[in-house]
């Protein structure tokens, strides 16, 4: 029985693209692209006095366990751009997996 495990990516959402882009080339077959809003430790103030800290997408995949590894080092480069933090990449483990069988391999 095969292991998967989830994948969930957190970056700036003008990273999504590329993002998604390097992960599908790394392995991953399919890509849930979440809109979302964070509010960090220091977060950006506007002259109105509102938090904001930037749009955000939260990427999610189901992906076998082997691919994780791959996937995670693709997105090196998005998450860690001169030398600072752009985001988050964590992966959970899977208890069950319901997916459509493909004629075209695993």
């Amino acid at each position: 029985m095969m292991s998967h495990r989830v994948v969930f990516v957190v970056i700036p959402d003008d990273q999504e693209e590329r993002a998604i882009s390097l992960v599908e080339d790394a392995g991953a077959t399919g890509v849930t692209a979440l809109s979302a809003r964070g509010v960090g430790a220091h977060p950006h103030k506007t002259f109105f006095g509102v938090r904001f800290t930037g749009a955000q997408s939260v990427l999610m995949m189901v992906v076998p366990e082997e691919k994780v590894q791959p996937i995670t080092d693709s997105l090196h480069e998005v998450l860690f751009k001169r030398g600072e933090s752009h985001g988050i990449c964590f992966s959970v483990p899977v208890d069950q997996v319901s997916m459509p069988v493909s004629d075209h391999g695993p």
